[in-house]
Parts: C-alpha cells; structure tokens; sequence
C-alpha cells in the first residue's frame, strides 16, 4: 500500500488551481490539490501531514548539466573560487595538503581574471607547496589547470600532446593529466563526493540532474558508481549523458548505464575563459590564438545522424561563435541525411551555445534543436571590464542569449555546470532576469520554467508531464521559505505580475533587484513523494499519523 502525504497551509505555485493552499500525495503522484477545508477531508488518509507555515511550494527545480563527482571533490576538498592572488592560493594549498599524508591533491575554481595580480603560481611553486605531491587544479572553467611536476611525471606523454606548457595546461595535455589525476582517487573518495553532491543538490531543491559524463571528462567506472548511488531511494533523479562520438562501442555503453543519450560534454571546443573556446577571430586580449577546435562539421552530421537513426538524443558542447557556426552546420547537414521530423522529435541539445549568431537561433528553432544554458556564466562573467569583455571586446556583449532563444521560439533549460558555478538555482534564475544585456533579460517565470519544466523537456517527450504541479504529476517538490512575492519584471516591455488575489495570478518569490538578490531558503525537498531534505528548524513541522 503506498504512502500519502497531506501538505496543509502552503503557497502553492500550481497555475491550474491559483489559490490553492493544500496536497495530497499518494505514493508517487499528486492525488489532490485544493484547499484548508478540502484538507481536513483527507487528513486522516494520511500517513505523514506536513504543515507548512505558508511557505511557498513549488516543483523542483532541474540542474540540466553537471559533473557530480568532480563537484562533490570541490564540496569535500580544495576551493580556491575564492582566492584573488598567487600567495592566497599557495597558502591555501599548502594548509590544505599537510592533511592528504601524500595523497594526491585536487582543486578546483580559480580564476586569475578575478586576482588583484593575475600572475600564476609556477609548476615548482605549486611542487614546494605540496611537497612533491602529484597535484590537479582545475580552471574554474575546468577546460585548462595548474599541476605539479609530480603529476606530470605520471603522465610523460603529456609533453608532447597539444596544450602542454610551462603554466596551465590546456586541450589534449590536459585531457590526460586531468584523467590520470582523477582515476587516482579510491573508490571510498568517489562514493564519498557524490553522496556530498547528492546531498547538496537536495539541499538547494534540485529534484533531477543531467550528468555529462564521457571517456573525456569523467570515467564509465564513475558514471556507473553515480547510477548505482541515485537508484536508492530519497535520491534524485539521474538523467545520464555520455560525451563520445556514435559508435557501436558508444551504444553498448549507453545501454549499459541506461543513458539519455551521446552528448552533453562532447567538445566541439574549450571555454572562454582558458581561451579555448573556438573564435571566427582571434582573441582580443591574445591576437595569436582563435582558440581550440576538436570536431568538423562532418563528425557533427555524421554524429547526429547515427543518434537520429538509433533513436537517441545527441549534442555537443558549444561556446565560441566559430564553434557555433560548426554546430549548426554539422545539425542542418544531418537533417538533410536523415528525417527532419524523426530528427525533432529527439530533441538533439547544444550545451552552452554561448556564443550565437540570429540565424543560428533560426535554426535551432526549426531543427528543434535545446539550448543548455548558465545563466551565472553572464553573472559571473558579462559585467562590462569582466572576463568575457577582456577576452572577446564587443563580441561579449551578445553571448549566453536565452532571451533571444525564447524570443525566437527556441527551447531553453537552465544548470549549473557545477563545479563551474555552484548548484543554486534560485541565483541562476535571478541571473537570467538580470542579464548584463538588457535585450537578454527574461521574466522570473520564464526563467523559473526553464529551471523545472524546461530541464525535464530537455530529456525528451516522455518526461514533457513533469516539473508542474497538477493531479496526476509526480511529486517532486520543493518548499521555500520566502520574504514576499512582489515579482520584479525584466523591463519597461513587460507587464507587472500582478500581486491582486482577485487576477487568479500565481506569483514567484521575490527575487530583488540586479545588485541586492533576495535568495529563498529550502525547507523541505520532496522526490517521488517522499521527504529527501528537511531543514532542521522545519522537521517539527513534520508529523505522522498511526
């Protein structure tokens, strides 16, 4: 017999009923929505009543594109975000590898753009801090790193792949290092990291996560570990994507991890900020390099096509414009090669897509092509004298356009990246209603859909019903302790949310303005039915009948 939760006393961000207050959950599903009077007919089929102070009750939200692993090391381990000078950064390695008794060091999140004085810590700088330890830290971009010469040694190959340099190391050097570097870590640091990036996530209301897992990036062996760890119950929902160019090989492998599809971290370039992000010109503040470029327009096509006619999703990450101009390309050739409504229907998505051109927009709209997008990247990033700015001039100024995508009609979902930017979803969406460019803006529910909704359409139509409140909806909630619902609008163009109880208007929290954010806080986070997170101070709210 399945268990039923009655929520009592809630602001409920379901549109279809506007002033409800109260629900119920049978099993997995939302059985019923309504009122307090509607409630005290169901309290007593209950097994667990959750009273819930008018607190704000929402879908979850959906972090479309994350490395869990990698994450949780950060959440565990070495944090150098928010380090802003070389001797900061030595300082902290050095405390933080007097506790690892020779094992090896990794970290994760500086970002010399950010420093008072960009200078580097040298490769022996880094190997007197750790005693020699074999050491991996990675670019906040995680698309370049510092490593020690202990790390290198392991991996003599890497003098000579394209990338190696006396500083950070970039594209196929490394790739290498980095793989070596993380298939050091036992298999108790593994589990270790993703139970804390599970743990984490819940914390913030994140009821699904896409994995961008691959031969590059992360491992089969660690992809297999996460599955394994998200199939117990209370966890989140796993959506599994595997960056590696279609093969037979390729399809065992999604098979076996039960994968949505090939794509998600398959490179068709770097990142910006490490200045491997594939430019149809040179970089503004380096005139000697347009980036890095690692598929043709013919491994695009030829990839989709394979995906398209074996019935799975594909994609690619996509940053530079000149990347962008392949991707596009590469989509509208496979088309041609293959059915354009078969080719739709899977939903084939671009990871990133920082960098597009109108009439890419055009296409992806009509190819029904998903962007995933970071709406932090700008917030971190777009700021006039940012590092977007000093790396590309004025091309900065029309990146990251999820307004433009939703103009257009194209689909949009939000994530994280995270380590690159942390699992927190409400400052995302604040992000995106405040993007640097105001043509770029959206409005909170624009934003918030891309968030929920548009993180499960993105997986295909089989999940097109979840992320909403509605009987018959799974439940996969999230409970918000919010200041007020006075919901700002992304410009002059738009129209006030009304706050009027007589609109029938379901109103969004207030998220406060571009300079002062007003972050809610998660109380309770629900995941087919069942409590996953409870807040300390909220679990007396929390009763159980019998």
């Amino acid at each position: 017999m399945s268990k039923r939760t009655l929520i009592t006393n809630a602001a409920i961000y379901a549109p279809s009923v506007p002033f409800a207050t109260a629900m119920l959950i049978d099993g997995e599903e939302i059985a019923w929505i309504g009122d307090h009077s509607g409630a005290e007919v169901h309290r007593e089929l209950a097994d667990t009543v959750i009273h819930a102070q008018g607190h704000f009750l929402a879908p979850g939200f959906v972090d479309a594109h994350v490395h869990a692993t990698s994450t949780g090391i950060m959440l565990n381990g070495l944090d150098l975000t928010r380090v802003r000078n070389k001797n900061e950064f030595l300082d902290l390695l050095s405390d933080y590898a007097k506790h690892l008794s020779g094992a090896t060091v990794l970290g994760h999140g500086w970002d010399e753009s950010n420093w008072d004085d960009p200078e580097l810590p040298t490769r022996e700088e880094i190997d007197r801090a750790t005693w020699g330890s074999v050491v991996y830290l990675s670019r906040v971009d995680v698309h370049s790193a510092l490593v020690s010469n202990s790390l290198v040694a392991q991996v003599p190959a890497s003098r000579g792949l394209t990338g190696f340099s006396d500083g950070p190391v970039t594209q196929l050097a490394h790739g290498a290092l980095r793989t070596f570097a993380l298939d050091s870590i036992s298999g108790g640091q593994r589990n270790k990291a993703q139970e804390t990036f599970f743990a984490n996530a819940l914390s913030q209301g994140i009821v699904s996560l896409h994995e961008m897992a691959g031969p590059h990036i992360s491992s089969h062996e660690d992809a297999s570990s996460l599955k394994e760890l998200a199939s117990k119950a209370g966890m989140p929902h796993l959506a599994i994507y595997w960056g590696e160019l279609f093969s037979p090989r390729t399809q065992e492998i999604i098979s076996d991890l039960e994968a949505i599809g090939a794509g998600g971290d398959l490179f068709i370039d770097g990142a910006v900020g490490s200045r491997t992000a594939f430019l149809r010109d040179p970089y503004t503040d380096n005139q000697d390099t347009r980036g890095a470029n690692y598929l043709s327009v013919e491994q695009v096509a030829d990839h989709l096509v394979a995906c398209t006619q074996a019935g799975i999703q594909g994609g690619f990450h996509v940053i530079g414009d000149q990347a962008c101009d392949i991707a596009i390309q590469g989509a509208s050739l496979a088309v041609s090669k293959t059915s354009e409504s078969d080719f739709r229907r899977l939903r084939h998505r671009f990871e990133h897509a920082g960098m597009l051109a109108e009439d890419h927009i055009g296409v992806m709209r009509h190819l029904g092509l998903i962007a995933s997008m970071q709406p932090l990247f700008d917030a971190w990033w777009g700021n006039p004298g940012g590092m977007y700015e000093s790396r590309l001039g004025e091309r900065s100024q029309h990146m990251n356009r999820w307004g433009s995508l939703q103009a257009l009609g194209a689909a949009v979902c939000f994530s994280s990246d995270s380590p690159v930017t942390p699992n927190t979803p409400w400052d995302a969406v604040h992000a995106a209603m405040h993007h640097h460019n105001l043509e770029e803006r959206i409005s909170g529910r624009a934003a918030f859909a891309a968030h929920t909704r548009g993180g499960w359409r993105a997986l295909g139509a089989q999940f097109d019903s979840e992320g909403v409140i509605e009987v018959g909806a799974t439940a996969n909630l999230a409970t918000w302790l919010v200041e007020d619902y006075l919901v700002s609008v992304p410009d002059s163009r738009v129209t006030q949310w009304s706050t009027d109880p007589r609109s029938a208007t379901v109103p969004l929290p207030n998220l406060g303005d571009a300079e002062s954010p007003i972050i809610p806080v998660n109380v309770c986070t629900i995941v087919k039915g069942q409590i996953a997170y409870l807040e300390d101070s909220f679990a007396d709210r929390v009763s159980t009948n019998g």
